[in-house]
């Protein structure tokens, strides 16, 4: 009885763990910019969903395993670039070559990409940029047709917010798909500030993928996981300003065209030869 109840607790385990919630004083000014934050920005929290395949034993391992992800994204652009954590969608992110066991291993490869939006749409999409560093993917539609020429509600990154110690600020995320991918904001502290080897913003909350406001509705930074060699040290804010420099480099990446089955040639029926005559 004990060993079937581990995946049950596990995964409500994993869930609870998407949306850390804790009892914060909130006063009436910070309620009422926490409520218009979230109807302001839902739209720009999106769920990414894709498979990846992970190849086992180095390049040349011939074992390999396919992982279902579905994990939170922000919205950068009109065109759809979307942002998440790299640890979210690639399980192998911040290993170091030494902990894959040796030698070069292979990426990650990411399949039946997909973008669902508020309205619960999907949008077929590719991951365009990983940076390993900063624990960040980038995903966007794969083609304009795909987008549908939709103009997507989007976070600004020009402007960010300033991170003050033990300013209060609010994150917007979804909930997961168990509980309706619901959005919802919390509040959250800034508890530390660390400056080198780069800025990084500790805080009280923070959700993967997801971004933090100030009561103005300007953008501190995204939710991502902060590596130390092959290990998870902690989740911090990556700052905004650090996202939107990765942004642009994103946004640059030519996407090859979408492959589409070759059509198959009907002859017309004048073409098609006579029956040979039977011989007597």
């Amino acid at each position: 009885m004990k060993s079937s109840l581990l995946p049950f607790v596990a995964t409500v385990m994993a869930s609870l763990a998407l949306v850390p919630v804790s009892v914060h004083a909130v006063s009436d000014t910070e309620a009422t910019a926490g409520r218009a934050l979230v109807k302001r920005y839902a739209d720009t929290v999106v769920s990414v969903e894709l498979v990846v395949t992970v190849k086992a034993g180095g390049a040349g391992g011939s074992q390999s395993r396919e992982l279902k992800r579905e994990v939170n994204g922000t919205v950068i652009s009109s065109t759809g670039l979307t942002v998440t954590s790299l640890g979210g969608i690639d399980p192998r992110a911040g290993v170091s070559s030494a902990g894959r066991g040796g030698g070069d291993a292979p990426d990650a490869e990411f399949k039946e990409v997909k973008l669902r939006l508020a309205d619960n749409s999907e949008i077929a999409a590719r991951v365009v940029l990983k940076d390993a560093d900063l624990d960040l993917a980038f995903i966007a539609p794969e083609s304009e047709a795909a987008a549908g020429g939709r103009q997507f509600a989007f976070v600004k990154l020009d402007d960010p917010a300033e991170a003050t110690v033990l300013g209060n600020y609010f994150e917007v995320t979804r909930l997961p798909k168990s509980l309706q991918r619901l959005a919802v904001v919390q509040m959250s502290t800034v508890v530390g500030i660390v400056e080198k080897p780069r800025r990084l913003i500790y805080t009280s909350e923070q959700t993967m993928g997801c971004p933090l406001f100030d009561a103005q509705g300007r953008v501190l930074g995204l939710g991502l996981r902060y590596y130390a060699g092959a290990n998870v040290v902690a989740p911090i804010i990556v700052p905004a300003a650090d996202v939107a420099d990765m942004a642009k480099q994103a946004m640059a990446v030519k996407l090859p065209p979408v492959e589409t089955p070759a059509a198959t040639e009907v002859k017309p029926a004048g073409d098609v030869p006579a029956e040979a005559p039977k011989a007597p």
